[in-house]
């Protein structure tokens, strides 16, 4: 199927997922100089632990919870394992000589914690955990798991404001207008050609995450040897997608326009029209690209797949949906 308006949503699409890929770049590069990760981590390990400053301290220090620090004077680690949060707090808990199973030192020291809501809190999961000290190592791992996904909650709620902000600057300063850009795509079959083939290409590519890169540590003796996750290589524009981006978006044709409407009123337009003209086209695109990249990589291979329907089995299906079978005309 080649239907022109089905190939101008193909780009409009694929523009959209490249700004929001962008805001993506520009809010991890925010994220790790402000230490955003860390600071919603410690606000969460302070929730467990009741507020218990000191105990959080104590958990900090531990070697294997500093030793994932970036440095001795960071807040906290980005990342916490729950095996190796659980192995420092029943180190710290149980009391200097006690083994980490000796469920008796564990409950003792548990009645010596200043803070009732940590006190309830653990006491509940031993008297879960009937005592078994395998069974309380998994109910305690649970808990902190339970917690984390809070702070992710958390996380995304600042991340989507921040992804909002970022898509109204990013949309301003690329000049990125949904009119303007759609009237090129519409005009221009060689442009709107030369998009669909890097749109094709991008479908191809892994599904952008949601949420930003973490790391995780594979390796028990090694606490210090992080491993990637989720790092996004294929979600770096290529020098085509940039090239086709800068075609479709940017300000040099206002600029002539301001120019010449400084030297003749008539022959140009002025700032203020200039901004009225795009003001409408930027703020659909601003909506749009905060919706995210996973969505827009979604809706592009939904496009892809009507602008491809009848293709051959051994075709790799839709990676945005989970069932086997493509979109048919």
């Amino acid at each position: 199927m080649n239907l022109p308006v089905l190939d101008v949503a193909i780009g409009i699409s694929f523009v959209f997922l490249l700004l929001s890929l962008i805001c993506t770049t520009v809010n991890e590069m925010i994220a790790g100089v402000l230490k955003t990760r860390a600071s919603f981590l410690d606000k969460g390990i302070t929730r467990l632990l009741g507020g218990n400053d000191e105990l959080k301290k104590l958990l900090y220090k531990h070697p294997l919870i500093q030793s994932l620090a970036s440095s001795d004077t960071a807040i906290c680690p980005s990342y916490i394992p729950a095996n190796k949060f659980v192995a420092a707090l029943l180190d710290i808990v149980s009391g200097d000589g006690n083994a980490h199973n000796d469920v008796a030192a564990l409950r003792a020291g548990i009645s010596k914690l200043p803070s009732e809501h940590l006190r309830v809190t653990l006491t509940t999961l031993l008297d879960r955990a009937q005592n078994d000290a395998a069974e309380v190592r998994h109910e305690l791992e649970k808990w902190f798991n339970e917690g984390m996904d809070r702070v992710s909650g958390w996380y995304k709620k600042n991340t989507q404001i921040k992804s909002i902000v970022l898509a109204v600057v990013v949309t301003v300063v690329l000049n990125a207008d949904t009119f303007h850009m759609a009237s090129l795509l519409w005009t221009t079959p060689t442009l709107r050609a030369a998009v669909v083939e890097q749109a094709k290409a991008r479908a191809e590519k892994a599904r952008p995450e949601e949420n930003l890169p973490v790391v995780e540590y594979p390796d028990p003796t090694q606490p210090t040897e992080s491993k990637p996750v989720n790092v996004p290589n294929d979600q770096a524009l290529t020098a085509d997608e940039k090239a086709q981006l800068a075609e479709l978006t940017g300000w040099t044709s206002d600029w002539k326009s301001l120019d010449d409407y400084q030297k003749n009123p008539k022959s140009g337009k002025s700032l203020a029209e200039i901004i009225g003209n795009h003001l409408l086209g930027w703020i659909i695109t601003a909506i749009a690209v905060s919706l995210g990249a996973p969505f827009w990589f979604d809706t592009l291979n939904r496009f892809m797949n009507i602008r491809n329907a009848g293709r051959s089995p051994e075709e790799k299906r839709d990676k945005s949906t989970p069932g086997p079978a493509p979109v048919t005309a």
